[in-house]
């Protein structure tokens, strides 16, 4: 996740000559060999069937889910493992009955649960429940405006259920966000979907490249190429600008793709001048780039443990067989940490790889059949990263 308005908002202060005083977030600080987050499809039930779910989640509950037994048991074992942020995905997380059951452990354990849901299910009454479970933070998915959204994720009526279930949520004392998944299929509505995550109030507005994961490989397709991804990446970064302006709280965030942070740093150096640039280069180093596997895991609704929940391919350990403690020490953790030394490509070579960190590993093997070739998704060209110039010196020498 790319904290855009933050980082912006650090530029700024920096040309008006205030304390920068920022750090990057909480999530990103090194945490011993734990991961900070973990991501945990609780289930593979859900309600609306979006083309692009990286679970690739089923109209009917799945027999195989890890039952309440086995989830109170993982729960135990992250938090003694040193995890601290929870994220409970799914499918559809409101589906699983003993969902209150598992969080009211989660929050005695000392973890901090979050929700990733589409919204539809949260009423008054529910958003309560989920609040004094511990819940902090509830995002909740909009792909669209109206119907466009209810046709593409496959719900009637979808979209007015999740902006009432963003209120509620909001009501209950919750922070909220609004997730958009941009595709050429909707990429004319991300200003309206803006809109509305600033109506709602919601805390972030969170859009996400596309990963060629679950039914998400179906659509690559319709995966924007570098030059529509630059020019909405433009627009999304003048948008958070002219929030800052306004001094509204929305704050807007990308994800999916880490090429983004070098790629606002230019743009940041291009509108503010190297100086302001400077602390937001510190920061991005202090985030590292791309952490699947190191700073967050993922379990599925099996209790496979992969790098992060669009890395199916790669699988860690089993929770049913292994405790979580043991499955930390996968051998290809400590590749994924010393991940510089092993990108191919424009990846290797470019020179923003410190603060991208190859991006994501599991586009690169879907698309390319090798973890460490380049990230087909970087919206960076040659000459900007210096692939060029490296390219000359190789064959001079």
């Amino acid at each position: 996740m790319l904290p855009v308005s933050d980082l912006l908002e650090v530029a700024r202060r920096s040309v008006s000559g205030a304390d920068v005083g920022a750090r990057a977030p909480a999530r990103f600080a090194p945490a011993g060999d734990a991961p900070f987050v973990v991501v945990w499809n609780v289930g593979i039930h859900c309600n609306m069937s979006c083309p692009h779910c990286y679970a690739a989640a089923t109209s009917q509950p799945s027999p195989h889910d890890l039952d309440t037994d086995e989830g109170l048991k993982l729960i135990e074992q992250m938090a003694r493992a040193g995890v601290r942020v929870l994220i409970l995905s799914g499918g559809e997380p409101l589906l699983r009955p003993d969902l209150f059951t598992l969080l009211s452990r989660a929050r005695e354990v000392g973890l901090a649960p979050q929700l990733s849901t589409n919204g539809v299910l949260i009423d008054e009454p529910i958003a309560r429940r989920l609040a004094d479970g511990g819940v902090g933070y509830v995002g909740v998915s909009l792909d669209g405006l109206g119907s466009w959204n209810d046709s593409y994720r496959g719900l009637p009526g979808g979209f007015d259920r999740a902006v009432r279930g963003l209120g509620f949520a909001r009501g209950a004392g919750m922070r909220t966000g609004v997730r958009m998944t941009l595709t050429r299929r909707n990429a004319d509505q991300l200003d309206g979907v803006a809109e509305v995550a600033l109506e709602c109030g919601a805390d972030r507005f969170y859009v996400s490249h596309l990963v060629d994961s679950g039914r998400g490989a179906k659509l690559v397709s319709d995966d924007l190429d570098r030059s529509e991804a630059r020019s909405l990446l433009l627009g999304l970064f003048e948008t958070a600008e002219r929030w800052l302006d306004r001094g509204v709280a929305t704050r807007v965030v990308t994800g999916s793709n880490d090429s983004d942070g070098p790629f606002l740093l230019r743009w940041i150096e291009t509108r503010y001048g190297s100086e302001s640039a400077a602390p937001v280069a510190k920061l991005l180093l202090e985030r590292g780039g791309n952490s699947a596997g190191e700073r967050i895991l993922s379990v599925d609704h099996r209790g496979r443990v992969h790098p992060d929940q669009f890395w199916r391919a790669a699988v860690l350990g089993d929770v049913r067989t292994t405790p979580f403690a043991e499955i930390l020490k996968h051998p290809l953790r400590e590749q994924l940490r010393d991940r510089l030394a092993h990108l191919k490509g424009r990846c290797g070579a470019c020179s923003y790889r410190s603060l991208c960190r190859g991006s994501h590993r599991e586009r690169a093997l879907a698309r390319d059949g090798d973890i460490w070739a380049p990230d087909p998704a970087c919206v960076l060209e040659d000459h900007e990263i210096g692939v060029a110039e490296a390219s000359v010196r190789a064959a001079r020498n």
